[in-house]
């Protein structure tokens, strides 16, 4: 019996022994799993045709192509690239996407800060650094670039920051990283007196900025400065446009969907955040010689900053595919109606930005 009494108490102490030569677990090699709620915050609708096209102030989205990178903190208030997840099946339209990381591509257990890309497929975008290199690149470099101004498109970014242990799941909204500019006019005459006696024939509405950026911080939506050039931010061609009572009858957006009241011009372009920037719209002759310009401004001030998920339009658009602001199930509200310039008086101009924009801003001209 005492023979028994000691085994039993030999085999209960090698056990203890056994566990307690166990290595501890590393933390650093815990696995969390993980799943990332994406969300964008405007629905799809017609006011976007293209890739670059931008015809009213309804918010819109077309981005088909959404990454997920993560960050692991360095404990050193940095956070390192490790690794990104497509978000598969996002389709243009797609508002939110829940997507389940698998087993084998969860994250070790940490603290992380993740970002989301949105992009339309045929973007002429570079995400940079180029490819971003596992730790080594911090978060707050990662930036979205166009080769030359006038390829900017719409563009979505959100961070979240997470501690990422067994089960997490992290929600992450998107939100534009550019600026939208619009303009929207009527009544623009073919012969115009250029100010010293001599009638030209207007050919072109410009709306051109003394300054424009290539880079912007997918993180802050902050503009990089890199260089300063003046830069045309759109042009409308008239010619070959009818005239009518001696103003020209408008462009012809009808394969856009668009609808516009009669004898109106209608443009718009997406820009990246710029700062201290000054707007010139003006007529020019067939040699592009200017005719007459207005001073763009904001309140009264001409030197101001465009700023990402912010709207800029001069005139009134409010919805593509009608003129009275109503959209399909829909109706237009009192205020909603067209209002373009009306370039045969010198008027003030109003740029607004629909409440899914956000912010709304009123600039004038003079």
């Amino acid at each position: 019996m005492k023979k028994l009494v000691f085994l039993m108490m030999a085999s209960a102490l090698l056990f203890s022994c056994s566990n307690n030569d166990d290595p501890l677990p590393n933390e650093g090699n815990q696995k969390g799993s993980i799943t990332f709620e994406v969300s964008a915050v405007n629905d799809l609708t017609n006011g976007m045709s293209g890739r670059s096209g931008l015809y009213s102030q309804e918010a819109v989205q077309n981005i088909t192509n959404v990454k997920v990178h993560a960050f692991l903190s360095n404990g050193s208030g940095d956070f390192l690239y490790k690794k990104t997840y497509d978000i598969s099946d996002w389709t243009a339209g797609t508002t939110f996407k829940r997507f389940e990381v698998a087993g084998s591509d969860d994250l070790a257990a940490g603290t992380y800060k993740f970002l989301a890309v949105g992009r339309d497929a045929s973007d002429t975008y570079t995400i940079t650094p180029n490819p971003l290199v596992v730790d080594n690149t911090s978060y707050a470099n990662v930036e979205a670039m166009v080769t030359a101004n006038g390829g900017e498109s719409e563009i979505f970014a959100g961070s979240a920051d997470a501690t990422i242990t067994d089960g997490s799941r992290v929600s992450i909204p998107m939100t534009r990283k550019v600026a939208g500019v619009l303009g929207y006019f009527k009544n623009v005459p073919q012969q115009l007196d250029n100010g010293v006696g001599a009638n030209k024939t207007v050919r072109y509405i410009r709306l051109t900025a003394t300054d424009a950026n290539k880079r912007v911080n997918l993180s802050t939506g902050t503009g990089i400065s890199t260089e300063t050039a003046a830069y045309q931010i759109f042009e409308i061609d008239m010619n070959g446009q009818t005239v009518n009572n001696g103003v020209y009858t408008g462009n012809d957006l009808s394969g856009q969907g668009v609808i516009k009241v009669g004898n109106s011009q209608l443009a718009g372009a997406f820009m990246i955040p710029v700062v201290n920037v000054q707007f010139t719209l003006g007529l020019y002759d067939t040699d592009g010689n200017v005719v007459k310009t207005w001073s763009v401004l904001d309140g009264t001030n001409n030197v101001f900053s465009l700023q990402a998920n912010h709207f800029y339009s001069l005139g009134i658009k409010k919805a593509t595919g009608s003129t009275d602001g109503s959209t399909p199930g829909n109706p237009g509200q009192p205020g909603d109606e067209d209002a373009p310039i009306d370039l045969l008086n010198d008027q003030n101009i109003v740029i607004t930005v629909s409440p899914a924009w956000e912010l709304v801003h009123n600039l004038v001209i003079q």
